[in-house]
C-alpha cells in the first residue's frame, strides 16, 4: 500500500507541470501595406480575413490615429465607406478561417483600443463559426469588449479560453459600437492550442499501471 500511495503522490504532483501552447494563428494586419489608411473586402498578413458584411477591413499605419500594438498596422472595424469602402453599414464583421479541432481547448487573445470616449462607441465582439467564405453560420460569441479613451488609454491585451466545436472552422470579430466610422482598434490576433499539463497525462497512465498491478495482485 506504502508503494501505491508514493505513486499516486508523485503522479498528482505531475499535474501541475505545464506544457507550451502551439500557435496556430497570427495576424498583425501588416497587409496590405497602406501608407495612411485604407479599407478592404480581404486583408491580414495571409490574406485571411475576409468581409462577413459591412464597409470593409479598414487598416491603418501606426501613428495615423494611435501606435500599433505589434509592427507597423492595425485595424478598424467600424470603418469607413470611402478608400475602398463598400457602400454598406460602416459597422464591419470579418472573419477568417482556423485549423480548430473539436474538443481541443485554444487560447485566443489579440490587442483592443477604444478611439474615443463615447460610453456605446468602441465595442468589439469576438466570436466563432462556420464560415464557407461567403455565409457564417453557427456562431457562438466569446466576449464583447467596450472601453473608453480616457479610462482605458493604451492597448489591453484580451485573453479567452475556448474549446472548439464540431462544424466551427473559423474566428470572427465585429463593430458593435455607434456606427459613425469611429471605434474599438484590433491587433496581434493568436489562437494557440492549448495541450493537457504532461502530468496529467503522466497521471492517467500510471493510474492505469498501477490498475494492471493490483488486478495481477489479486490473482497472485
Amino acid at each position: 500500500m506504502r508503494t501505491l500511495i508514493t505513486a499516486l503522490s508523485a503522479a498528482a504532483a505531475m499535474v501541475a507541470v505545464p506544457a507550451s501552447a502551439s500557435v496556430i494563428f497570427f495576424d498583425s494586419f501588416e497587409a496590405p501595406d497602406v501608407a495612411d489608411w485604407a479599407v478592404f473586402s480581404n486583408a491580414g498578413d495571409n490574406g485571411d480575413w475576409s468581409v462577413v458584411d459591412g464597409a470593409g477591413i479598414e487598416i491603418q499605419q501606426s501613428g495615423v490615429v494611435v501606435q500599433a500594438f505589434d509592427q507597423e498596422q492595425y485595424v478598424e472595424l467600424d470603418s469607413d465607406t470611402s478608400r475602398g469602402g463598400a457602400n454598406a453599414g460602416t459597422n464591419t464583421t470579418m472573419a477568417a478561417n482556423v485549423a480548430f479541432v473539436a474538443g481541443q481547448q485554444y487560447r485566443i487573445t489579440f490587442a483592443y483600443r477604444p478611439r474615443t470616449n463615447g460610453a456605446n462607441d468602441n465595442g468589439i465582439e469576438l466570436f466563432v463559426g462556420e464560415y464557407d467564405g461567403a455565409n457564417l453560420t453557427n456562431e457562438a460569441s466569446l466576449t464583447t469588449v467596450f472601453a473608453q479613451s480616457s479610462v482605458q488609454t493604451d492597448w489591453l491585451p484580451i485573453s479567452v479560453l475556448y474549446t472548439a466545436m464540431a462544424d466551427v472552422d473559423a474566428l470572427g470579430f465585429r463593430a458593435v459600437g455607434d456606427e459613425n466610422s469611429l471605434g474599438g482598434f484590433i491587433d496581434a490576433v493568436s489562437v494557440s492550442a492549448v495541450p493537457l499539463p504532461a502530468g496529467v497525462l503522466l497521471f492517467g497512465t500510471g493510474l492505469a499501471g498501477l490498475s494492471v498491478m493490483r488486478r495481477k495482485g489479486r490473482k497472485a
